[in-house]
């Protein structure tokens, strides 16, 4: 898979894809027969407009005025097919969020992958435009939304062991005493220097570019995971 827009494949079912209920924030009663599939149609209308405003303009910038402009359909329509804006952002994050996790899997299912091979892989993945996407999502902002509070935390769990994976193929190159405690302090380290770099728009002290945030990244899990302590 490559970065770009996420897909959305249509179900059969509430499970329509791996980040659990299908569109989670959509009214349920627009999955009931006769109208499910046109309900569905335009429902991944919006949602994908939803998140093209939401990379564009940020969390800040989202408002269903601007969804409505972006996906062709009545602000009344929306609010016709998503539990407000907070359903509607839940949705969008759960978009992103699953589109992140299946990314990173595939860029690491290569099983001739060395360790630096892995680290690089991962820590570009982190940098490229779908995780930019995922920046509000996954930040560890307060909220009352519990579907939120679970949804980054599943996420979080599921990039740890796509990661965890690929990295133990390479065990032997491991040279941390405590590899597992290694490995968690690597992903945690890479994790939250895309998040806050991405989430200030890069600041004081931050390396000028996303290639040399990636760069010095990149040296210093790979310095950590082989450097014996």
């Amino acid at each position: 898979m490559s970065g770009g827009s996420a897909t959305v494949r249509e179900g059969d079912g509430h499970e329509g894809h791996a980040g659990g209920s299908w569109l989670p924030g959509l009214h349920e009663g627009l999955l009931e027969q006769p109208q499910q599939r046109r309900s569905r149609r335009s429902a991944l209308q919006i949602l994908e407009a939803a998140r093209a405003v939401l990379a564009r303009d940020g969390a800040d910038g989202f408002t269903m005025a601007a969804v409505s402009e972006a996906s062709g359909i009545s602000i009344g329509g929306i609010y016709g097919r998503f539990d407000g804006k907070q359903g509607l952002m839940r949705a969008v994050g759960d978009l992103v969020l699953t589109h992140l996790e299946e990314e990173l899997a595939e860029r690491l299912r290569d099983p001739g992958m060395t360790l630096a091979d892995v680290v690089r892989a991962f820590v570009t993945c982190l940098s490229e435009d779908v995780a930019r996407q995922a920046v509000h999502p996954l930040a560890g902002h307060s909220t009352d939304d519990e579907h939120v509070r679970a949804r980054k935390l599943r996420a979080r769990e599921r990039l740890f062991v796509s990661f965890r994976e690929a990295v133990f193929r390479n065990r032997d190159e491991i040279r941390h005493e405590d590899p597992e405690a290694a490995l968690l302090t690597v992903f945690h380290m890479s994790l939250g220097s895309f998040l806050t770099a991405q989430g200030l728009g890069g600041g004081e002290g931050l390396p000028k570019s996303v290639e040399q945030l990636r760069g010095e990244v990149s040296r210093a899990c790979l310095a950590y995971l082989t450097s014996p302590r």
